[in-house]
């Protein structure tokens, strides 16, 4: 029997351990936290009340245990863990500090990109003390963000130049770098390629469609979608040399996702990228629509178990036949949840998932995670009817009113 230690709970930890118990692999998860609060220690064999930074006693702890695999979910902190645990031990690990790099810092992904001949948005490059000569260069609206946060974190779109100023501050008071990006800011929907690793080749898993709810910022993003328009133009413009530059930064094994925008004027242009698994859980929504195990795939890793060019899934060149979807909802205000209601009812419909940390007593923020609920349906139609009939259903209440953000706007999800 393997014996396979989880660092911490993240999304996707939970589905990683009932793949290994499934194998029949015996499960241990590790962190400070109590069980109720480290949902994966209560579906493990075995739980360790060990830091997942103790990297000395962790790596005792292995040795004495014959720990024969580590692994984690899509927590940034414990994949780093891995990485040096890993290292110490002389264990498998699907990535290194030199390709992770990337998912931290947006301006190597973008040179990386522009290596490849991947399209990005235009670059501005000012001086620290920027010159009168370099802000009159920049057409505006442009974007400026941090080059080592997500959802936006730090960003700021600016119509002038008298706005960049201040938008560069706020980018650096978010950031652990004193270097911004400036570019041009673009305008459309955006969408999210997913990518199966092995042997340093790629091939696409899935590419997905994102809808944010009118009058809510941009980064809360509410439903992604496997049922999508623009494949044909995404495998055109992109596919082939994002696969040239995931090879040029060292992903060679396990699992990329990267995020671009269809701009309006009629091109994709890539983002940022993630070497992990998705915070919408569409790893679940693979497994059930896509026919691709990503739990699996990482854990075999893991362990162990090394993947060929040949054990990759045949890339995406179609929609699939049924519709995958991730409902994440999200706080339209902050305070201290009283009330979560109705989603039992959602048990046993649509071949609902919903994953969360939260419930009564949870203080929450504005425009925060509430729930990521993942669901497939065999098509477009019966899509929307499961979207409303969760909206039908749950309620998350603070103090005076309900708080979910619930996307209605359905019929904005046809694709002509």
């Amino acid at each position: 029997m393997k014996n396979l230690l989880m660092l911490g709970t993240a999304k996707g930890s939970k589905e990683i351990i009932l793949e290994a118990k499934q194998r029949g692999y015996h499960t241990i998860v590790t962190d400070y936290l109590d069980p109720k609060d480290s949902r994966a220690k209560l579906v493990s064999d075995e739980y360790w009340m060990i830091s997942t930074s103790d990297f000395d006693t962790l790596e005792t702890m292995c040795k004495d245990r014959n720990i024969d695999g580590i692994c984690n979910g899509i927590s940034t902190f414990n994949i780093s863990a891995t990485m040096e645990l890993t290292k110490r031990l002389h264990m498998p690990c699907y990535c290194t500090p030199e390709s992770w790099h990337y998912t931290i810092d947006k301006r190597d992904f973008k040179d990386a990109c522009i290596k490849n001949n991947v399209p990005v948005a235009k670059d501005y490059y000012l001086s620290e003390e920027p010159t009168a000569e370099e802000l009159e260069s920049i057409t505006y609206p442009v974007v400026v963000k941090a080059i080592d946060q997500s959802a936006n974190r730090g960003m700021s779109y600016c119509f002038s130049s008298e706005e960049i100023s201040g938008a560069i501050k706020k980018a650096k008071s978010v950031s652990n770098s004193d270097t911004v990006v400036i570019e041009r800011m673009l305008k459309g929907h955006e969408y999210t390629a997913w990518y199966a690793l092995a042997d340093g080749k790629a091939s696409l898993i899935n590419f997905a469609k994102m809808y944010h709810k009118d009058g809510y910022p941009s980064n809360c993003y509410s439903i992604t979608t496997t049922y999508t328009d623009n494949l044909d133009l995404y495998l055109k413009e992109v596919d082939k040399n994002i696969k040239k530059v995931f090879s040029d930064i060292g992903c060679k094994e396990g699992i990329a996702w990267i995020e671009m925008m269809l701009d309006e004027d009629g091109h994709f242009y890539v983002i940022e990228m993630g070497y992990r698994m998705s915070g919408d859980m569409m790893a679940l929504v693979h497994k059930n629509v896509c026919n691709f195990n990503s739990y699996g795939w990482l854990l075999d890793i893991a362990v162990g178990i090394k993947h060929t060019a040949n054990d990759l899934p045949k890339f995406e060149e179609k929609l699939p036949e049924s519709v995958g979807c991730s409902y994440i909802l999200w706080s339209k205000k902050g305070g201290t949840i009283t009330k979560w209601d109705g989603f039992e009812t959602l048990n046993n419909k649509y071949n609902i998932n919903v994953e969360t940390t939260l419930g009564v007593g949870s203080k929450v923020e504005k425009h925060q995670y509430l729930a990521v609920i993942t669901f497939n349906t065999s098509n477009y139609l019966e899509m929307c009817e499961a979207i409303r009939f969760i909206n039908n259903n749950v309620e998350i209440w603070n103090e005076n009113e309900n708080i979910i953000v619930y996307y209605d706007d359905l019929e904005s999800l046809k694709i002509e």
